[in-house]
């Protein structure tokens, strides 16, 4: 399945947080109305995970169960690579 990552999310991710390598989550819960939706999380050295856990963590936009751990964003095409 290939996940595209929205063309302003991406602007975000390029210019917020150099270095880092991003995570994508897509919401799982298949009774969820956002099934689907996608969240992402900077990781690496420097930053509060160095390795992506397997559920989003919960914060204040909710609780992370929902939103399972599917592969890494790459910047330059905006695709999400499963492996690697």
């Amino acid at each position: 399945m290939k996940i595209e990552v929205d063309s302003e999310a991406l602007v975000r991710m390029r210019a917020q947080c150099p270095g880092a390598r991003w995570a994508c989550y897509q919401n799982m819960a298949m009774d969820s109305a956002t099934c689907g939706h996608l969240q992402f999380l900077a990781v690496g050295d420097g930053f509060t995970f160095k390795q992506a856990p397997a559920q989003y963590p919960d914060s204040s936009a909710g609780p992370g169960w929902k939103y399972r751990f599917v592969g890494w964003v790459n910047l330059a095409n905006g695709e999400v690579e499963h492996d690697g």
